[in-house]
């Protein structure tokens, strides 16, 4: 994982395109998932509760690896914010904007359960503020495919993925 990232923030000056793609997004599942899975592991090593029923009060009930590995999903959401996400564009598969959601609904996950963990003013709102992100970016990208597929019917453009072309099946 770490070398795919270096490689791929390595390119970024050669290849403009990939700047703020959807399949960059995709960096952000890997640790938000691996968040989640050390905590519980932690939590069934040691016996804790894992914050579930809302009596954690300190971070030794959450892993520091798993601390250390949220830190990261935050620095890499924040670059990856930072380049802008290109959904104005026309998708070039069908589909491809919801590499949006996925990564965004991972990373709430293990920001929630880090906050239900600590129990701090601070790490709920960070979780509302994470809740709302993700909330936010489903449905962008369900308007945003929606008016792709009203532009589709009208005839105003197409999708453009490599197993269907519309030039194959045009009936004129």
């Amino acid at each position: 994982y770490i070398d795919i990232v270096i490689f791929i923030f390595g390119k970024l000056h050669d290849n403009r395109e990939i700047k703020g793609s959807p399949a960059m997004f995709l960096l952000i599942a890997p640790p938000s998932v691996g968040v989640v899975s050390l905590d519980l592991l932690n939590d069934l090593l040691t016996g804790g509760d894992g914050g579930g029923d809302g009596n954690a009060s300190t971070t030794a009930e959450f892993s520091p690896f798993s601390e250390m590995l949220l830190g990261w999903v935050f620095v890499l959401l924040l670059l990856l914010l930072r380049m802008c996400p290109t959904i104005w564009k026309n998708p070039s598969v069908l589909g491809e904007y919801w590499a949006y959601v996925f990564p965004l609904a991972a990373a709430t996950t293990a920001t929630i359960r880090y906050a239900s963990a600590l129990n701090t003013v601070a790490t709920e709102g960070l979780a509302v503020i994470m809740i709302v992100m993700a909330i936010s970016s489903l449905l962008l990208v369900f308007g945003r495919m929606t008016f792709h597929v009203y532009k589709c019917i009208r005839r105003k453009a197409q999708w453009k993925d490599p197993l269907f072309r519309m030039e194959k099946y045009s009936t004129r």
